[in-house]
């Protein structure tokens, strides 16, 4: 009895889902390695202060890791606010039966033997800092592991709860070719998230990864099913990613804006509704923290200057050294592919990227007007400048890479819808088999 072609295209469907979700599994399992074996734990620059604000918000008696926390108030608070669920699951169900060592490590002493613990500062293991807190002795305060863990928790949860939803927002539209491979695959290729992922986990980017996961999920759910919970979870998702990272307000906009436009009024109403949320938790955390619900810090921002560089802007997205096309390159054929599929979701999701981008590539960082300069104050921090322009665009990559890490979620659908296009392209000109993807 011959096969029938339908039976062909069937069998070669599987096997293409088959291979799909085995080259998933395997990079979610060399991710899980990757973090187990080699992510560090230490703090600098941005971590710093997200570490403060974790300190207050737990009303830590210690002194503050740092004594000049001039950036605190302009950093969202979105992080810190999530690492609060790990932190209270691990006071509540660890801290009471294990028994913390006190490190007290001094630059003075000789270098320590191998078998011992670093000294605060050093990069620090994370699996090697449980149960230990570090004495920092120039700012007489203490590293403390719950307070670090948690802040990582909350960041590599995010990051494998993000990789899932958008294998799941993937799934919603029950295309032939799921591409569940591509969500761990884009974020793996993708350095300067790597880079995040090992060796600065306390910074933000993971958390703001995965919450932007999470609101597209809802989004194209709330877009397919126009049901209410959907809705106003994309906009309780979008507003906590603000609420993590400010430059993604240009994000809500345009999902605002289409709405309206687009007269897609009942999902704008539950959206909004949604986003009330964390803006809420924003006005409880101004309260706590400065007195004023309405305080203005987020806004102050004096580390960046918005202006028209074309020669910051070729570096974002053209140089070598640093561009968005060379160091996040399946994230720009992502965002592309968006405005290949028919659906409006994926279009205005689309939108959105090139907005953020466009922010993005006029943020201009003050360290890149003062290469060679040295060093500037702000604040009464010195913050170092670039010594030449190969520090200038190093600085640029880690950065504005690091910014559009959000857009991954996006930009994996839209890869789906490239790799479905461009097949369909081939198979026209009878280059591409019938029954595959």
């Amino acid at each position: 009895m011959k096969t029938t072609v339908a039976e062909k295209v069937s069998k070669t469907n599987r096997v293409f889902r088959l291979i799909d979700r085995s080259v998933f599994t395997v990079l979610m399992i060399f991710l899980v390695i990757v973090i187990f074996s080699s992510s560090k734990a230490n703090i600098h620059h941005d971590s710093i202060d997200y570490y403060a604000i974790m300190q207050r918000l737990t009303q830590n008696s210690g002194n503050p890791i740092a004594r000049n926390l001039h950036f605190v108030e302009q950093r969202s608070p979105g992080y810190p606010i999530v690492s609060l669920i790990p932190y209270y699951l691990i006071s509540s169900l660890v801290e009471p039966f294990v028994q913390t060592e006190e490190i007290i490590a001094s630059p003075d002493l000789a270098p320590v033997a191998a078998t011992s613990p670093p000294p605060a500062g050093e990069p620090i293991l994370f699996r090697d800092i449980f149960f230990k807190n570090f004495y920092i002795e120039t700012q007489d305060s203490w590293f403390e592991w719950k307070l670090i863990a948690s802040m990582l928790f909350a960041g590599y949860a995010l990051l494998f709860i993000g990789l899932i939803f958008i294998v799941k927002s993937l799934a919603l539209e029950n295309k032939s070719f799921l591409g569940a491979s591509l969500a761990p695959l884009v974020a793996i290729t993708s350095g300067v998230l790597m880079h995040n992922i090992v060796n600065t986990p306390a910074y933000a980017t993971l958390t703001a990864f995965g919450v932007s996961c999470l609101f597209g999920y809802f989004f194209v759910k709330g877009s397919l099913e126009r049901k209410f919970a959907p809705q106003f979870l994309s906009g309780l998702f979008v507003g906590l990613l603000v609420l993590t990272r400010l430059e993604t307000i240009v994000i809500a906009t345009v999902v605002l804006v289409s709405l309206v436009v687009i007269r897609e009024f009942g999902f704008l109403k539950n959206h909004v509704l949604g986003a009330l949320v964390p803006a809420i938790i924003l006005l409880l955390y101004n309260l706590s923290q400065f007195g004023n619900p309405f305080h203005l810090g987020l806004l102050r921002g004096d580390i960046n200057l918005i202006s028209l560089d074309l020669g910051y802007i070729y570096a974002n997205l053209f140089d070598p050294q640093s561009g968005i096309l060379f160091w996040s390159t399946l994230v720009s054929l992502g965002i592309i592919g968006l405005f290949l599929d028919d659906t409006r979701h994926t279009k205005i999701l689309g939108i959105s990227s090139l907005a953020l981008i466009a922010l993005v590539l006029v943020r201009v960082p003050i360290m890149f007007d003062c290469v060679g300069e040295g060093t500037r104050l702000i604040g009464g921090l010195p913050v170092m400048c670039p010594n030449d322009m190969a520090d200038a665009l190093m600085l640029v990559r880690f950065d504005t890479n690091r910014y559009i890490t959000v857009l991954i979620p996006f930009s994996v659908i839209g890869l789906r819808a490239l790799i479905t296009s461009t097949s369909k392209l081939l198979r026209r000109f009878g280059v591409w088999q019938a029954g595959t993807p």
